[in-house]
């Protein structure tokens, strides 16, 4: 999803670029990033809301041995085909054959982990799957609150800026970016965006997903802080699922190492999957890249914080 070009220039319009490797003029393997500056260093990641990157390769036909050589070859032609940077920094698609070739070429590689419905074609054993207390959640609100589908991503950015100003957080991608991809999604048949209702017109939530030829991958959404006890979010994550059910066979929670988050995409019963970063930083970048990586670095906070939301546009997660 996150490789196609479409994809590409909602989120990062003119600003994306890719190198390339061909075979008898056709590309057999792709890396797209986006680069930003910050004081003077040139960073290298992935676009807004595409949280799942890295190389698209074509290893070929043969055996295992054989695929995998041959996708170590490309990965390694294509490493060698970036741009200098101080940093470079990608969470690798799950189906990534092998993060190997980033960590022979000095690459910093770490394990991130979503929950996975591998499933969606027996709905009634999924809602089985889900924890005793998120159904009874899901159920308590389905009374209380009625889920609209959306043509547009007005009421999805307002609850996610809500969502971002409770945790004391600025949004880190523009309302375009948000604007550009739901509705491009959108005129593809390829997201859902649903919001939450009550009988006196509040809104309580707003969700967003999207879905390729595999899997559908929550995107993210956010609620109104003074009725997050209405349940809303779970009741729109388990619509979410049902109308992702009619169109691929799995869904991914994208994922989120935050305690909280974590707990609650796990109790909707998916698969826990290790996905990986990779990331790479300069001599003279390594200090800052440390100091946002460990949250230290006296003196250097207003300049961390700048530094994670450039690199937390591309995303770890979902936005709430």
């Amino acid at each position: 999803m996150f490789h196609e070009r479409w994809w590409l220039d909602a989120v990062a319009p003119g600003s994306w670029r890719e190198v390339v490797i061909e075979k008898n003029g056709a590309p057999v393997a792709r890396l797209p990033f986006v680069t930003r500056r910050l004081l003077g260093f040139r960073l290298q990641i992935a676009p807004p809301l595409s949280t799942r990157l890295g190389p698209l390769v074509d290893p070929g036909p043969g055996r295992y041995e054989t695929r995998i050589r041959q996708f170590d070859h490309l990965v390694d032609g294509l490493i060698d085909r970036l741009p200098p940077a101080d940093l470079f920094r990608q969470t690798l698609h799950p189906e990534t054959l092998s993060w190997l070739p980033f960590h022979r070429r000095g690459f910093r590689v770490e394990p991130r982990i979503s929950y996975v419905l591998d499933d969606l074609s027996d709905l009634d054993r999924v809602w089985n799957g889900i924890s005793g207390q998120t159904r009874r959640v899901i159920r308590s609100a389905e009374r209380r609150l009625e889920v609209v589908r959306d043509a547009d991503a007005v009421r999805l950015e307002r609850m996610v800026r809500s969502t971002f100003q409770r945790q004391d957080l600025g949004v880190p991608f523009d309302r375009a970016v948000l604007d550009r991809v739901v509705r491009a999604a959108l005129d593809r048949e390829r997201a859902l965006v649903l919001s939450a209702v009550d009988a006196t017109g509040a809104l309580h939530a707003s969700l967003y997903c999207v879905w390729d030829d595999r899997r559908a991958w929550y995107l993210g959404g956010g609620g109104d802080p003074g009725l997050r006890s209405s349940g809303a979010g779970s009741l729109l994550m388990w619509e979410l699922i049902k109308e992702s059910a009619k169109h691929v066979g799995c869904f991914d929670f994208e994922g989120s190492m935050l305690p909280g988050v974590e707990r609650y995409f796990r109790n909707f019963g998916g698969r826990r999957e290790t996905y990986f970063e990779v990331s790479r930083a300069s001599r003279r970048f390594a200090p800052l890249w440390a100091a946002f990586s460990h949250r230290r670095g006296a003196g250097a906070g207003r300049v961390v914080d700048r530094l994670r939301r450039i690199v937390h546009s591309g995303g770890d997660g979902p936005a709430g």
